[in-house]
């Protein structure tokens, strides 16, 4: 009896049986379309809708002001932007205030090059407690310390400019009085200081721009690592609810933030020495080029007798939480080299530390002033200047006996000659 014929459906005889489809090719398949369609956003994002970096800061150290390569920390020129203090900051309401610069990046009016006849021309160098970024270009401490001194200086214009950068350390300040503000004319220039120093030291960060401070967050990186691309920025941007257009202040919860961390000793033990060092070149810089030269003295809120003032303390250390005590020894110390300084070399030093009550009747954190405090410094440091003759036309210098009888408290270092 013959056998039926094969069906088709039957396995033909010698040929291997087809396999099934293998599980993991459409994953594959599916990763493979996901990488491509993620490449193409980028491409597109790149070319068409770039987003800036949101964590440039991290990366890199980048120029502020264009085309200026010595001077690594300033305020571009014609800067414009609107700044609101966070509800609750001490001694500052939540309106909306102008921050701006002139047409050379000073905060201040307008800057006339060559100085024109009969113009007193003064530069105030800083960091942020200089800058005052909170408060409006009118209540600064520079736009106070210009009304006030006016009519101490009659027949004479007089013109005073903010040089004050957040962060600015003593190595800035003298990039920036040497490549920007020596060619400028300045009658005088002044210098407050000593918080980013002292900052600077407590973090082992000094004026060779040697840094052995912490490392940055694991969090951090893998931030940093995600910005690189455009879509990571386009995830940034999508959860960033904050209004770009305004500079909000961010005290309270940097200051939740420290005071979380548990209190630990200074990793670094702060050195003044070479913070005096960059001072006596600031005054020699000024002085070369016929300028007077004065110094201010950091003051702050540490152990300046407000308990309030407690919770809005962030300054110590943006990783770290120090003991106020110790923060506040290592603030005089700072303070005493800028007054050794002026001892040593004759150069006028007013003792803000000394005399401005340390509460949050005039600041708002640590340091920064409010619109009190910026004006009440400015108030003292005026009277002083006056007093040690400062505004008066440049002569020969006059030793500390010869300062008039009620001068505020300060160094006792006679005025630097023009």
């Amino acid at each position: 009896m013959p056998h039926a014929a094969p069906s088709s459906s039957s396995p033909t005889a010698g040929t291997a049986p087809a396999r099934p489809p293998c599980r993991g090719s459409g994953a594959l398949l599916a990763a493979g379309s996901l990488l491509v369609s993620l490449l193409v956003a980028e491409v597109a994002l790149r070319l068409l809708h770039p987003l800036p970096d949101p964590y440039e800061r991290f990366k890199i150290e980048p120029l502020v002001a264009p085309n200026t390569p010595y001077v690594p920390s300033a305020w571009p020129a014609g800067y414009r932007r609107a700044v609101r203090a966070e509800p609750g900051l001490p001694g500052i309401d939540t309106r909306t205030r102008r921050f701006s610069t002139n047409e050379l990046g000073f905060r201040g009016g307008p800057l006339a090059i060559p100085k024109p006849a009969g113009e007193y021309r003064v530069f105030v160098v800083g960091g942020s407690t200089t800058e005052c970024l909170f408060l409006d270009d009118a209540e600064s401490l520079t736009a106070r310390l210009e009304v006030y001194l006016r009519p101490l200086a009659p027949g004479r214009d007089v013109r005073v400019y903010g040089a004050a950068h957040s962060g600015d350390r003593s190595w800035d300040h003298v990039a920036m009085v040497s490549q920007r503000i020596a060619h400028l004319q300045p009658d005088l220039v002044i210098v407050f200081a000593g918080i980013n120093d002292l900052n600077a030291g407590i973090t082992g960060r000094d004026y060779l721009m040697r840094d052995s401070g912490q490392p940055l967050s694991r969090r951090t990186l893998a931030k940093m690592v995600f910005s690189e691309s455009q879509l990571g920025r386009l995830v940034h941007a999508a959860f960033d609810r904050r209004d770009h257009a305004v500079i909000v202040s961010q005290v309270r919860r940097s200051a939740a933030r420290i005071a979380a961390l548990p209190v630990t000793p200074f990793p670094h033990r702060p050195d003044p020495a070479r913070y005096g060092e960059n001072l006596a070149t600031l005054a020699g810089i000024a002085r070369a080029h016929g300028a007077r030269f004065v110094m201010m003295t950091q003051a702050t809120t540490w152990m300046g007798g407000d308990p309030r003032a407690r919770q809005w303390f962030w300054l110590g250390g943006t990783r770290a939480h120090h003991r106020e005590a110790a923060l506040d020894s290592a603030m005089r110390a700072y303070n005493a080299e800028m007054m050794r300084v002026g001892a040593e070399q004759g150069i006028p030093v007013y003792d803000l530390y000394g005399n401005i009550p340390r509460t949050l009747d005039n600041f708002y954190d640590d340091v920064h002033f409010n619109a009190r405090g910026a004006d009440t410094a400015a108030r003292l440091l005026a009277t002083f200047l006056a007093a040690r003759g400062t505004l008066a036309p440049a002569g020969p210098a006059r030793g500390a006996a010869d300062a008039p009888a009620g001068a505020p408290r300060g160094s006792g270092a006679a005025s630097a000659s023009r």
